[in-house]
């Protein structure tokens, strides 16, 4: 039994000495960690004495900025690459649909009126407009009634919760799905009764929606491939990541 207890001792002194070793002559804990089986606290405790020079403080700052980099590089590849692969799929949804007079009409409002930056999303005050659009990324894109938020703009006076139930019975989307609404005060210049049940924003959010805008992108671009020759581009309709 004593002779186990002194073994294990003798090893414990053996990873501390080849850690502090390691440490002084500049390497990082991660670096560390592979020769030395312990954990990165164990060896921070361990070294926490050692001073580093200003040459070796240096190189590990510059290889903590480097992997920092390459995690950056990493993360922003993959996500290019899936808006990629979501363009494509909207040019074949597109080549799918393209005699689908709902498809088209649904992709030239998109266009006209729909948010072209981060999210699907379209805004309007017209009911059928926004019934519409909601019931083509149901149809058309798969999407649940659970994927879609709205946000309502309206005017103070009126009956916030009259009006958003008027919106969920129109889009089918639940009371839950709704954002904080925006209540414009009185004197703001609008003309109230043109915008008496406030206009909306659906937004696509929820499962199946991280990618649905290059994807409606997609389709575009091929649309106008097919009618005026103008070659479907992705780098013509998203901007590429920094570092991808």
């Amino acid at each position: 039994m004593a002779t186990s207890s002194i073994s294990i001792s003798h090893r414990h002194w053996s990873l501390k000495e080849k850690a502090r070793a390691l440490r002084a002559e500049g390497k990082s804990f991660s670096e560390i960690m592979r020769e030395v089986p312990v954990a990165k606290s164990t060896i921070s405790l361990w070294c926490k004495n050692i001073s580093l020079t200003e040459d070796q403080r240096s190189r590990l700052a510059s290889k903590k900025k480097g992997n920092y980099m390459n995690g950056i590089r990493a993360i922003q590849t993959m996500f290019w690459g899936k808006q990629c692969d979501a363009f494509q799929a909207g040019q074949e949804k597109y080549k799918l649909f393209k005699n689908d007079p709902e498809f088209v009409a649904g992709l030239m409002l998109y266009w006209a009126e729909g948010s072209k930056t981060s999210v699907a999303a379209l805004a309007n005050s017209d009911a059928d407009m926004i019934k519409f659009i909601t019931n083509w990324f149901k149809k058309f894109f798969g999407l649940p009634t659970t994927s879609f938020s709205i946000h309502l703009h309206m005017h103070s006076g009126q009956n916030e919760r009259e009006i958003k139930e008027y919106w969920s019975g129109i889009t089918a989307i639940p009371l839950l799905n709704f954002q904080k609404s925006f209540i414009k005060p009185e004197g703001s210049g609008y003309r109230k009764n043109l915008l008496y049940k406030g206009t909306v924003k659906v937004s696509a959010r929820g499962k199946g929606s991280t990618y649905l805008l290059y994807t409606i992108f997609g389709s575009i671009a091929q649309f106008l491939e097919d009618t005026t020759n103008k070659k479907a581009r992705v780098e013509s309709w998203l901007e590429k990541l920094q570092y991808a």
